[in-house]
């Protein structure tokens, strides 16, 4: 697979350092899907995963690309996920299509306050594990000062736990809706199930 990353010159998205008072949390997750590598690819990178069905406040949203195609998991594409008490605004980095996706966010996003909790890279990597089977790891890294630190560890295994359960459950979904299409497109003409000429 080609690997793709911007060429982009970060200038003031670049993160920097970490500030002094505050310490680096990672958060490891990793799931295991009942579908292919490339349905869960599919559905990972596709804008609408995340800009549909956001409570308001709360929205997501990507910049057309400097061409003027729509914007989405590029890389240059610059995204923010916004609302109450958050701001998590950055740039896609690295994509390796249905293998690895990351997210760099920008000097200004941040968590309840700047004060606190200051994300900095999001990652995905994508693994088949076998035909029609898959294992998604992800690894969020955050700037927290050092006694918040556990307490976003906290919220944040509920929140990708939450994730990872509505994943499975949104993906199954669809893998029956598709199975459900692909028998009936196997259907005849006369609706026998025998193939028509």
């Amino acid at each position: 697979m080609e690997s793709r990353t911007a060429d982009v010159p970060l200038g003031p998205l670049a993160y920097g350092p970490t500030p002094r008072g505050f310490r680096t949390h990672v958060l490891d997750r990793t799931w295991r899907f009942g579908v292919p590598v490339e349905v869960l690819w599919d559905w990972l990178n596709d804008p609408r995963t995340f800009t549909r069905g956001q409570l308001p406040p709360f929205r997501v949203e990507f910049l057309p690309m400097e061409d003027g195609r729509p914007g989405g998991f590029e890389p240059g594409c610059l995204n923010a996920h916004h609302g109450p008490l958050m701001s998590f605004h950055g740039v896609i980095g690295e994509v390796r299509p249905r293998e690895y996706r990351d997210l760099r966010y920008s000097y200004g996003s941040y968590a309840l306050s700047m004060r606190l909790a200051r994300p900095r890279r999001l990652e995905f990597w994508f693994d088949a594990e076998s035909p029609g089977r898959s294992t998604l790891r992800m690894r969020l890294e955050t700037d927290t000062r050092a006694w918040f630190g556990p307490l976003w560890g906290g919220v944040n295994r509920f929140f990708w736990w939450n994730f990872g359960l509505s994943a499975r459950l949104l993906l199954r979904f669809r893998s029956m809706r598709r199975g459900r299409a692909g028998a009936e497109g196997a259907q005849g003409a006369d609706g026998s199930g025998r193939q028509t000429r």
